[in-house]
């Protein structure tokens, strides 16, 4: 897609983030976790923290984290992101910082007891190359034994094939997605578009898809090994079935 980079995504959608993804919104998350489910979580593996969130996006899990007395840096390479986070209650509590999640910067080495990457957020990141990249940071910036954390979704090859299909048909508005899918290089290029009386908008998206093997080649090369794997953040246990994985690397 051309003219897509790092902050696409983010600059497109932070104007109806919150509105389609936030408490329990028309694309509802909360089936694998509520924010304070992860919070939970990811609270018991920091302890004392701190914890760093890549694509920290408007902040749906970065608060709850805050919320349990953790210390939370979040990056995010959308100025437009950052901006909707800002503006809410409580986002004082963080330290902000704009960057691709692919090479942060500004941060030191060995400081960070979690590094968290939420709600299919890792395949944001369009190359092989800079997934690879994500976790050689996040292994760089973790402490000796910190974790990094990754909730995304499991491909399912049959199911990858260009097409069109319908998010929501509703009296004054109907929300479609298109989507172009090249299995070789595991890249789903796509729109997401919404009709209404007010007009039309795009919303482009690319992901990078990787299997929870993949994942963990990749983990191995930068130095981290899985320590656990569950379909969701209540630890239902990962199978051949699951279609989504929580994820967790300890930095060896």
């Amino acid at each position: 897609m051309d003219g897509y980079d790092e902050r696409t995504y983010g600059d497109r959608y932070a104007e109806v983030y919150d509105h389609w993804y936030g408490d329990d919104g028309g694309m509802a998350l909360t089936r694998i976790g509520t924010p304070t489910d992860v919070a939970n979580r990811i609270a018991t593996l920091a302890g004392s923290g701190p914890v760093l969130e890549l694509g920290v996006g408007t902040g749906r899990l970065a608060l709850a984290l805050a919320d349990r007395g953790l210390d939370v840096t979040g990056l995010d390479a959308s100025g437009a992101m950052l901006d909707r986070l800002r503006a809410k209650p409580g986002s004082e509590r963080l330290t902000l910082l704009e960057g691709d999640m692919a090479a942060p910067p500004g941060l030191a080495d060995d400081t960070f007891s979690v590094v968290l990457v939420g709600f299919n957020t890792f395949f944001n990141l369009t190359t092989v190359e800079a997934q690879a990249g994500c976790m050689a940071s996040a292994a760089r910036l973790l402490q000796g034994g910190g974790r990094f954390v990754v909730e995304a979704f499991v491909p399912d090859p049959k199911l990858a094939t260009d097409g069109v299909s319908a998010r929501h048909v509703g009296l004054d508005r109907v929300l479609l997605d298109v989507v172009k899918v090249d299995g070789a290089e595991q890249v789903i290029t796509g729109q997401r578009i919404e009709i209404s009386a007010a007009g039309n908008r795009l919303f482009p998206y690319v992901l990078r898809y990787a299997t929870p093997n993949q994942m963990d080649a990749m983990a191995s090369a930068a130095g981290l090994r899985l320590e656990d794997r569950a379909e969701d953040w209540h630890g239902t246990t990962f199978d051949d079935g699951s279609p989504a994985h929580v994820s967790v690397w300890v930095k060896q």
